[in-house]
């Protein structure tokens, strides 16, 4: 009985101890591994989000980039005429005078056509209906058209201070029918037959055919606004785009990415100085006028405040995108100093805990002129 009651006998204090400790150690193990883990796993979802919002901006921006100054059958907006009425319209404006800010020896100010409803003029004078302008923007701030009104403020608390805009022009890839509400261009085929129109009444000046068709007028704007729809001070890429409502073209402000926080932009621009000594190429000006005859080689990058811009050609543009994570990271600690375009940009205080990611893409014109 003694050796049975013996061969019965529990582990011992000592050998009890060492299996708690072993057990602990492994039960610390496993939770530090998986902390670890889903540590790891937030970090790389955070850095995921980040590249597929980048990816997705770039996708938005890259092709409405590449079709700026395309009008249909052609990318030469010079013989555009504004009319209203059909069969074959008043003529009410020519493209030159539909500028934003005319040259010489134009008026100074920009004048609005009639027939045209003010809608149209809420980003300023001309700004909707500048088709000799495929690609413009504003540098270190939200500066649209001249003569901008109320109704074509940034949204929220207002545009992110030091951000670019970006505003593009160019006919819808698909044709439409004639529609009130809309300002619309008619294409024409043979630029010797009849001359591009661009009419706002609802009233084509010919009705479609083979070497005529109707598309609607592209005008947006991309700008970065401090707040999103749902969330103050959460920046946003927003839209300004000329659309119908209420049966009036006017311009409607749309969300497309949240997390945003600058947009830097360049122009690419042929200046005709191929050999890069500083001076226009013997020949390229041949009409000796200050504006060379291009053939779409983009020698300089310059911002969209570039003194004489209007007078260059733009071939190509290089933007800059800036995104943040949502929310801020406990234990990150972003110190990187964001060197591009004409901006140097280190987190300070308590945006040091957000994640960033910086993109960049040169996007060449595919209807640049060359002159």
């Amino acid at each position: 009985m003694r050796r049975l009651q013996r061969a019965q006998a529990g582990v011992s204090l000592i050998e009890l101890m060492v299996a708690l400790t072993i057990g602990s150690l492994l039960i610390v193990g496993t939770i530090t591994v998986y902390s670890n883990s889903r540590s790891t796993f937030a970090v790389n979802e955070a850095i995921a989000r980040l590249q597929e919002q980048g990816r997705f901006a770039m996708t938005v921006l890259e092709p409405d980039i590449e079709l700026a100054g395309y009008y249909g059958f052609t990318n030469a907006a010079d013989t555009l005429l504004l009319v209203r009425g059909s069969n074959p319209g008043t003529v009410l404006a020519t493209a030159a005078s539909l500028r934003q800010r005319p040259l010489p020896p134009l008026a100074p100010e920009p004048r609005r056509p009639p027939g045209v409803a003010d809608s149209v003029h809420a980003c300023g004078t001309n700004f909707a209906l500048d088709v000799l302008t495929p690609v413009e923007g504003s540098n270190d701030g939200f500066e649209l058209g001249p003569a901008s009104t109320a109704d074509c403020e940034a949204f929220g608390a207002g545009a992110v201070a030091g951000a670019d805009t970006l505003t593009l022009r160019r006919a819808s890839t698909t044709t439409s029918a004639p529609a009130a509400g809309r300002v619309q261009l008619l294409a024409a085929r043979l630029r010797s037959r009849t001359a591009q129109m661009m009419f706002a009444d609802g009233n084509a000046p010919m009705a479609p055919d083979l070497d005529h068709q109707i598309h609607d007028l592209v005008v947006r704007t991309y700008y970065l606004s401090r707040d999103s729809d749902d969330r103050a001070d959460l920046p946003s890429l927003r839209m300004k785009a000329l659309a119908a409502s209420g049966g009036t073209p006017r311009f409607v402000d749309t969300e497309l990415l949240i997390g945003v926080e600058d947009l830097q932009v360049q122009f690419g621009i042929d200046t005709g100085d191929y050999d890069n000594d500083g001076a226009v190429d013997p020949g390229a000006d041949a009409d000796d006028d200050g504006t060379p005859e291009t053939d779409g080689r983009a020698t300089r990058y310059v911002n969209p405040d570039f003194p004489g811009l209007d007078r260059s050609q733009v071939v190509a543009v290089r933007l800059w995108l800036r995104l943040r994570s949502e929310r801020a990271e406990p234990g990150f600690v972003d110190a990187r100093t964001y060197r591009y375009a004409d901006v140097e940009y280190t987190p300070a205080g308590a945006e040091q805990g957000f994640r960033r990611l910086l993109l960049s893409r040169t996007i060449t014109l595919r209807n640049a002129r060359t002159l």
